[in-house]
């Protein structure tokens, strides 16, 4: 029997080409996640907004997602993706990468601005009312708490890092809130060459969270980003930023995930401005 083939328009950076086998993990409107044996998740999207260097944008998303269901075998053998009925080719996709490109880097950004839409828009759910002062909920105190003893052990300015490794797997969800806020930390971090947290521990803490957490952190540790908080920095970056809109656009995604991870990069903004590690101004 002939089977059908979708064809992958843009491969993520990190996909691998060496065979192997495992079962659809997770179904959603957007997304097909595939197990992998390292514990990681290579996801088929429908678009470029939901890539990571773990992802495929496949042709047709919406028809593919008919043709599978949950548990489905698949083999992966170089350049094609075997399903029982259908095959996804991915060997005319061009490659993307979650690493930022810095070919202009703007130190002048409006930090204050971006805080104040911040504190304006951000849900009340999630990590947010860490820095938003408003009504807390569960996940948020805890990581309040956590936070705050975590710093108190250290002295950020002469260089000490900062363990934030208890936020790993912190919430629930598809990548929980504690992982979506220390991706928030480690994009200020990329993008400005400077380090606040132990990347070390978080490494060595993977495993106490979800697949999908599992697999932001992993790729933010190597300083690569989801498409959506990539564009957030490079427009900083840039200079092309808009804060009410950039804040929108980002709090848009996931359920609390894209609030979360601003809220890490913005705790990481305001431990670089009191411990003056580098000048934005």
């Amino acid at each position: 029997m002939i089977k059908k083939t979708y064809f992958a328009d843009i491969v993520g950076a990190s996909v691998s080409v060496a065979p192997w086998e495992g079962v659809v993990q997770s179904i959603y409107s957007k997304a097909v996640n595939l197990l992998h044996p390292s514990g990681v998740l290579i996801s088929l999207v429908d678009s470029i907004d939901n890539m990571t260097d773990f992802g495929l944008v496949v042709k047709n998303f919406s028809l593919l997602i008919s043709e599978i269901s949950n548990g489905s075998h698949f083999l992966w053998e170089g350049n094609r993706i075997i399903f029982s009925d259908i095959i996804v080719d991915i060997s005319r996709a061009s490659e993307w990468s979650g690493a930022l490109s810095k070919d202009s880097i703007n130190n002048s950004a409006d930090m204050a601005s971006l805080k104040r839409a911040f504190n304006k828009l951000a849900t009340d759910e999630g990590l947010s009312p860490v820095l938003t002062n408003k009504e807390g909920n569960i996940y948020s105190n805890a990581a309040e708490k956590l936070l705050e003893k975590a710093v108190t052990k250290v002295n950020i300015s002469k260089g000490t890092l900062v363990d934030l490794s208890h936020l790993v797997g912190l919430g629930i969800g598809f990548t929980p809130s504690g992982d979506d806020f220390l991706a928030g930390v480690m994009l200020f971090e990329a993008m400005y060459g400077t380090s606040i947290i132990n990347r070390t521990i978080i490494k060595a803490k993977l495993s106490g969270t979800t697949e999908g957490g599992r697999t932001l952190l992993q790729l933010a540790l190597s300083d690569s980003f989801p498409f959506y908080l990539r564009q957030f920095a490079e427009s900083i970056l840039n200079g092309s930023f808009y804060p009410s809109e950039g804040v929108t656009k980002v709090i848009k995604h996931g359920s609390t995930s894209g609030s979360d991870a601003l809220t890490g990069f913005l705790w990481a903004v305001e431990k670089n401005e009191k411990n003056s590690l580098i000048n934005l101004t």
